[in-house]
């Protein structure tokens, strides 16, 4: 079953901000987490899959995992490398086999093992306690002639912990994405789907994405608008655990730069949204309609944070989050080498309260993998450290931002 909607849109500028005001979020929990291969990875996936996270990241052929509780607990380190040449990925989901989240899969591309000519896309899965990763999966084998750099991929687990999911697309007009859930050592008896109905045209879309949902099985792909090329349309795709999917579109009133779009679930079934553009970090908002039947709204912001806030367009940081805030606010992170920082907004682009700067020993932080829940944001990044020679840490956090300000 799929459903879509379309939102209606607005523009709002911008107002001043008052830097004497207390900060619009608060830490409430920091953790610099132990010294490991894992911790010290650049780029890792911060993944919710039960009632702790997969922490997951990969570098030089080999992939380190490990589960982390809400409290920055990392526990079951393990990993295994990655045997063929990847042409694209990994990127990396949970699923079950045992208990929630105990089996961690990374998604990626090859060369086809029967197609010659052709990639295929693969699940890798290892098990919690398990030494050696299961031989690949293929979910599919994409056709000889396809250029790998056109091809994306997206991974993800259910909230729960029990079904993880692949998406992947070859980014040629005409072909949509294609999708499926992901079982047990990500063997499925069940045919991939298609993110768009190809009997229509298909959009130009780019920026193939795992998406925070209510499920957690989202994904997301940014294509421009059929009437205005200029401005970008974000679609989702939120799966539940028996497959059902629900289609969204959100059409902004600006275009998305170099896939810089992030998003994630409001109250009442609103949805926010933060967003790069050539001049500026903007935020959207999507209200459910009132009456049963009628079209939802979007109302974009634009601008929110001028390019002139940071110095000129090069120096823009890229949104890593945008989540609800106490009172109907919305809050977005900011990926920052000076240390990532949060900026609170009401829903028409009024600040609130200070911006909150995460910490950093010396400013050279790195990126930032975070997961937005229903109230708090988790957070993870790496930090070098003053001495000589310097060192990497890496810090875990849970912010909340709350309806009243200290």
């Amino acid at each position: 079953m799929t459903k879509t909607c379309v939102g209606v849109l607005l523009a709002v500028a911008l107002l001043g901000c008052s830097s004497d005001a207390p900060p619009g979020a608060a830490v409430t929990k920091d953790v610099t987490l132990p010294d490991s291969p894992l911790t010290r990875l650049r780029n890792v996936s911060l993944i919710r899959a039960g009632d702790s996270f997969t922490l997951a990241g990969y570098d030089s052929g080999q992939v380190r995992w490990g589960r982390l509780t809400t409290a920055g607990v990392l526990t079951e380190e393990g990993g295994f490398a990655l045997a063929q040449p990847v042409v694209v990925g990994p990127v990396f989901g949970a699923t079950m086999k045992t208990i929630p989240g105990d089996q961690l899969f990374a998604i990626v591309v090859t060369s086809s093992a029967t197609v010659s000519g052709g990639y295929d896309v693969s699940a890798i899965v290892q098990t919690v306690g398990v030494p050696t990763a299961a031989a690949p999966v293929v979910l599919a084998t994409l056709p000889t002639g396809t250029n790998p750099s056109t091809v994306q991929i997206a991974a993800g687990a259910a909230t729960s912990g029990n079904v993880g999911f692949a998406a992947w697309g070859i980014r040629v007009r005409g072909i949509s994405p294609s999708y499926l859930l992901l079982p047990a050592d990500a063997v499925t008896a069940a045919a991939p789907s298609k993110f768009f109905d190809e009997s229509v045209p298909v959009p130009s879309w780019d920026c193939l994405a795992t998406t925070s949902g209510a499920t957690g099985l989202g994904f997301s792909v940014v294509a421009p608008n059929d009437r205005d090329p200029q401005t970008s349309d974000f679609h989702t795709a939120e799966i539940d655990e028996t497959g059902s999917t629900t289609s969204m579109r959100y059409e902004f009133t600006v275009g998305v730069a170099d896939c810089h779009v992030v998003a994630a679930p409001g109250p009442s079934g609103s949805y926010v949204l933060a967003l790069q553009t050539s001049n500026a970090i903007d935020f959207a908002t999507y209200y459910p309609p009132i009456k049963l039947g009628d079209p939802g709204s979007v109302t974009t912001q634009n601008p929110v944070l001028s390019a002139s806030s940071f110095g000129d367009p090069l120096s823009m940081p890229s949104p890593a989050w945008a989540s609800p805030a106490g009172g109907g606010d919305i809050s977005i992170g900011l990926t920052r080498a000076a240390g990532p920082q949060v900026f609170r907004f009401t829903y028409n682009a009024i600040p609130r309260g200070s911006p909150l700067t995460l910490r950093s020993e010396k400013g050279q932080t790195g990126p930032v993998a975070s997961w937005v829940g229903p109230d708090a944001v988790y957070v993870t990044y790496t930090d070098q450290t003053k001495t000589t020679p310097s060192l990497v840490k890496r810090y875990f956090m849970r912010l909340e931002s709350p309806a009243t300000l200290p």
